[in-house]
């Protein structure tokens, strides 16, 4: 309080201008470190993301699951194939689909504005999306300020083979992309190349762009015209063409940043032939996690971490802990259903819990260091707690093993006894007194 009392003292010493300039400096101090503050909807502080499309081609979405930065969303949102590919929301028809919509989609602008900050859109269907959803989508990049990024794909853009475009709807005039109607670029495959116009973007340094990627060399995409005033930090080029926009963006009238990514790259694991992905059955890029991660910070403006090695490393952890973690709980209920005692295990689990939700403030301030040295922490009891179940696993066992074994053996000796003594001993036989042969000799 005094040092601010001084402080106004000297500041009605001085004459008008020097006045003004010095308090509008002192507001800026005093007041800037909010404004540095990146938004979030959400309280606890993580990035709220809304991923809705094609499930199938989700891989480094549904891996950032386990990464406590982000909240994740799933809506099942195509209409190619029915939805018949993907780890979860599975439909087997259009109707499944909608029914899917109406489940999953925040039910009002509220809804969506408190709980997310960035929407994607990834082979998602106009129609199967719906009017009144593409309008509260767009009234949460306008309004809330939320990132937005729409992935290629034969329901993305323009369509293609006769799929409805967006060009027109809410989000399509959001985008910094217009469309080429009913257009995909296959061909030449294999010659399809992605080349990083802008390497110094902040998102675009934080990722080695390898050229020996599949996706990087069979680039399949969407053609799309960007727009006046975007930027293109990509584009692809072929022996056929020289200039098709790859990775486009811009910052639309409230802020939020709108990302357009023309290419399929973000899946699938599973589904054959896919080489043109970042998740290539087989060949998955080794930082399509980090791709998805620091696309959802950058998008939410908040500071994209340039050290990928160590990042990589702390976000590799933490899918491997989430993985392993699942295994251990499946093994432990194993044990449950066989009468044993895991009380001691779950006591350990809770305290490697423990140690990693100490590190989330370091995690989300960004300092991978100190997060590291917890996870190496918990991975080194979470060894120790999968040692003790294997453990108890062995001596829950134990008495089935004993009674298969005595079944077993017991079985053995009754068949063995009845057959020697039948077979053998042939107790049951009446001893004949004289033979056939013996009667007629």
């Amino acid at each position: 309080m005094a040092e601010t009392a001084s402080f106004l003292v000297k500041l009605i010493e001085l004459g008008p201008a020097r006045r003004y300039i010095v308090a509008a400096l002192f507001i800026a101090a005093v007041l800037a470190p909010s404004f540095l503050q990146p938004a979030t909807a959400r309280d606890d502080g993580r990035i709220g993301v809304l991923y809705i499309g094609c499930l199938a081609r989700s891989t480094p979405f549904w891996w950032m699951r386990s990464d406590p930065l982000f909240y994740m969303n799933f809506v099942q949102a195509t209409l190619r194939d029915w939805a018949g590919w993907g780890p979860a929301q599975v439909a087997n028809d259009p109707s499944e689909v909608h029914r899917m919509i109406r489940l999953y989609m925040p039910r009002t602008y509220r809804d969506l504005s408190t709980q997310f900050d960035v929407i994607i859109l990834a082979n998602a269907n106009r129609n199967a999306v719906g009017p009144h959803n593409i309008a509260m989508l767009a009234d949460g990049v306008k309004k809330a300020g939320m990132g937005l990024v729409m992935f290629g794909g034969w329901e993305s853009f323009g369509g293609a083979f006769n799929r409805p475009d967006w060009g027109q709807t809410m989000i399509g005039q959001l985008l910094p992309t217009e469309d080429v109607i009913n257009t995909y670029v296959l061909k030449p495959a294999g010659r399809l190349f992605l080349v990083i116009d802008k390497p110094n973007n902040e998102f675009m340094r934080s990722l080695p762009w390898d050229r020996k990627q599949p996706f990087m060399t069979n680039y399949e995409h969407n053609i799309v015209i960007a727009k006046p005033g975007a930027s293109i930090l990509a584009h692809v080029e072929s022996t056929d063409f020289k200039d098709h926009p790859g990775f486009v963006e811009w910052q639309v009238e409230g802020g939020a940043r709108v990302f357009a990514v023309t290419g399929e790259i973000i899946g699938p694991g599973s589904e054959p032939g896919q080489i043109h992905t970042m998740c290539a059955p087989g060949r998955t890029w080794k930082y399509a996690i980090d791709f998805g991660s620091n696309l959802m910070i950058y998008l939410a403006k908040r500071p994209v971490p340039q050290n990928l090695e160590l990042v990589h490393k702390v976000r590799s952890m933490m899918f491997d802990l989430s993985t392993r973690k699942s295994l251990l709980f499946g093994l432990l209920d194993f044990c449950e259903s066989f009468g044993a005692n895991t009380n001691k295990i779950m006591q350990q689990v809770d305290d490697a819990d423990r140690v990693v939700s100490a590190a989330l403030p370091d995690y989300r301030q960004l300092r991978f260091e100190k997060v590291l040295k917890a996870y190496q922490q918990a991975d080194k009891m979470l060894a120790q707690m999968e040692a003790d179940a294997v453990k108890l696993k062995k001596r829950a066992l134990v008495w089935v093993y004993t009674i298969e074994w005595l079944a077993v053996t017991s079985t053995a000796l009754i068949c063995g006894s009845l057959v020697w003594s039948l077979m053998i001993r042939k107790r049951l036989y009446r001893e004949a007194g004289m033979t056939r042969m013996e009667a007629y000799q």
